[in-house]
């Protein structure tokens, strides 16, 4: 009588320990599928960032006889999202004055449609996202731009609050002066939760 118990309490214990081998490896899943969304959103970031900087490299040297300046655009990322977001919604702050695309514009027109019409899909394709523009160096010689894309990032999370983003500093180098947020664009308080980008265009 006291083996029949002793194996049917082995007979509990096999079922237990197949329990937890099969809920360990349902969590094993689980956790492979949310490091696959993760991946796919950063993919679908990377995606979107490369085609929209490269469609305004191709603007700035289609409109090769601009201004070395024409295509300046610096502002806080505050100031630009309250320009944005101003109601009532939707408002044509994006919107250019001139459609360079059905009117003939000057050079300086067009570099003005250029950057908003870069900016409004940056804010279509990125969530909370906007662009600056700062050129350096001299025309035919060593011009060239710097871009910086700003964004709201929902990893940004430190526990329940919104993580700070690196500042850039004079002594900022490598990766980590790529995905620095410039002063310009606001202090580190100021982009909690933000993420920057920071690359540079050769015309």
């Amino acid at each position: 009588m006291s083996m029949m118990t002793s194996q049917r309490g082995a007979g509990l214990i096999e079922a237990l320990v197949a329990i937890l081998v099969l809920s360990i490896g349902l969590l094993g899943m689980v956790g492979m599928q949310t490091a696959s969304a993760k991946f796919e959103q950063t993919g679908w970031v990377r995606s979107a960032l490369s085609s929209n900087i490269s469609s305004l490299a191709d603007r700035i040297r289609a409109n090769a006889s601009a201004d070395a300046t024409a295509y300046t655009f610096t502002r806080t990322y505050a100031a630009e999202r309250a320009s944005i977001e101003a109601t009532p919604l939707p408002n044509s702050y994006l919107t250019p004055s001139k459609d360079c695309n059905a009117e003939a514009c000057t050079s300086a027109e067009l570099a003005l449609y250029d950057l908003q019409v870069w900016r409004s899909d940056l804010n279509q394709q990125l969530p909370g996202a906007v662009g600056f523009v700062t050129p350096t160096g001299v025309k035919g010689v060593d011009l060239r731009f710097g871009v910086t894309v700003a964004w709201f990032n929902k990893d940004n999370l430190d526990g329940t609050a919104l993580r700070q983003p690196v500042a850039c500093t004079a002594a900022t180098a490598g990766i980590a002066a790529r995905n620095c947020c410039p002063s310009a664009v606001g202090t580190p308080a100021a982009l909690a939760g933000v993420q920057c980008v920071n690359l540079e265009i050769i015309p």
